[in-house]
């Protein structure tokens, strides 16, 4: 349960509401002290935005792994890929093909 939270966790799913509309792709980052709850934050959003069938993906930054300014990124990517490879195998095909309508090319 997430205590106190609850402005916050509405301007992360206001923030996401608009996905799937054209031009709906969204970027948002939650910033903050270690400890105050963003991880806690985030996995709660994620459940209520799965609920209306939004794909909601996150990565951490982890001060250990500096080395590799993109670790978070590339966290969020490897869990879109891993849920979308667990739909099925017709899911993946459909997931391309939105993607090479939406930047007009093949992938």
């Amino acid at each position: 349960n997430l205590y106190g939270r609850d402005d916050h966790l509405s301007a992360l799913i206001e923030a996401c509401s608009e996905i799937g509309a054209p031009g709906g792709s969204k970027v948002v980052l939650v910033s903050g002290y270690s400890g105050v709850g963003k991880s806690s934050l985030v996995e709660h959003a994620k459940g209520k935005l799965k609920e209306k069938n939004i794909h909601f993906i996150s990565g951490k930054f982890d001060q250990l792994q500096q080395a590799r300014p993109l670790a978070a990124i590339d966290a969020a990517l490897n869990e879109f890929t891993n849920s979308i490879i667990q739909q099925g195998p017709q899911t993946p095909l459909e997931i391309k093909k939105a993607i090479s309508d939406a930047i007009k090319t093949d992938v």
